[in-house]
């Protein structure tokens, strides 16, 4: 929809049979029912993101108190376990990617991609219940097997959009490649 000599991207046009197209700034053509009036900006994206991913991280770990971290303290951990620290800094990470989710899909309007994410954002929290509120390293492993259905769904939900594929790969990635392995471990030292 960039046309020859011009800067910036044409304004909002209708194409038949995929409603109203305006091309982004980053090169991709977002589709949807109606446009943003000039002049305006449409928040609803931003509040369609933010606040389900601030509440989840809050909620979640609110679940993990004192008594719940003093009994994590204690079990054998698996050799490859990250530091505490570490585990923070992936923790926000992984808010941020699946922040920025559930943004670009409320902008695309991607209905099946945004509720995806939202599954994925409580699976996660869930998993923090069974491991730290229940103390179950077993349930820990299998929830963590569990989880990596809706991952691998959103994943393939979002297969089409270049921004939302970047920011979520590396957290699929990282539930495969260490999730999984860690949980089993942790599990089989501490049965």
């Amino acid at each position: 929809m960039l046309s020859a000599g011009r800067k910036g991207p044409l304004p909002p046009q209708v194409v038949p049979g995929r409603g109203w197209c305006v091309d982004t700034p980053w090169g991709e053509t977002v589709t949807g029912t109606k446009p943003t009036p000039r002049g305006t900006r449409d928040w609803s994206p931003l509040l369609k993101s933010v606040p389900p991913a601030i509440a989840a991280a809050v909620l979640g770990n609110a679940f993990i108190g004192r008594d719940a971290m003093s009994w994590f303290r204690e079990l054998r951990r698996p050799a490859m376990q990250l530091p505490l620290p570490g585990s923070i800094a992936v923790g926000g990470l992984y808010y941020v990617s699946i922040g920025t989710v559930l943004y670009r899909s409320a902008m695309r309007r991607d209905q099946r991609a945004y509720r995806l994410a939202l599954v994925v954002l409580a699976g996660n929290e869930a998993w923090n219940v069974v491991l730290f509120e229940r103390r179950s390293t077993r349930g820990a492993f299998l929830g963590i097997l569990g989880f990596t259905v809706p991952v691998a769904l959103l994943q393939l939900a979002v297969k089409d959009d270049r921004g939302s594929v970047l920011a979520l790969s590396p957290y699929t990635a990282w539930v495969v490649g260490y999730d999984i392995p860690w949980s089993y471990l942790l599990w089989r030292h501490n049965p």
